[in-house]
């Protein structure tokens, strides 16, 4: 899956001849059975990431939504499965669309986004539904 995902964003950023940069947060198990994974390309000026989020539950989650703060001011440009309202340049809340927001026990759903920043770090925290969702 993480090379399906790789590959799916690379692909387009190789054809403008960009890449600078991947960071990939490995899953790390949750508060609530949530596990998450964070991956970022970067380039000067900016990056493309995904969160993934993975259900480790016997029990269906029904919507999500997503609370992290940026580490530099980051501007989204644009969203696929999903959406993000930032309510400053550093804070960013995610949610499910109709269509993956449903995530069955063993099932993930992912968010993707680009956007532009001076620094493209990991966020040291990230909310799944109000709780942890820790990156290793």
């Amino acid at each position: 899956m993480a090379r399906r995902t790789i590959t799916r964003i690379l692909v387009p950023l190789l054809v403008f001849g960009a890449l600078v940069a991947v960071t990939a947060a490995p899953a790390a198990a949750a508060s609530g059975g949530l596990s998450c994974r964070y991956t970022v390309i970067s380039w000067t000026g900016g990056f493309s990431a995904e969160l993934a989020i993975t259900n480790n539950t016997a029990t269906t989650v029904n919507g999500w939504t997503a609370f992290w703060t940026f580490p530099a001011a980051t501007q989204v440009t644009a969203t696929w499965n999903g959406s993000i309202v930032q309510g400053s340049p550093y804070d960013a809340t995610a949610r499910s669309t109709v269509y993956n927001g449903v995530i069955r026990p063993g099932a993930a759903s992912a968010l993707g986004w680009t956007a532009t920043a001076s620094a493209t770090d990991v966020p040291a925290e990230i909310l799944v539904n109000g709780r942890p969702c820790p990156l290793a």
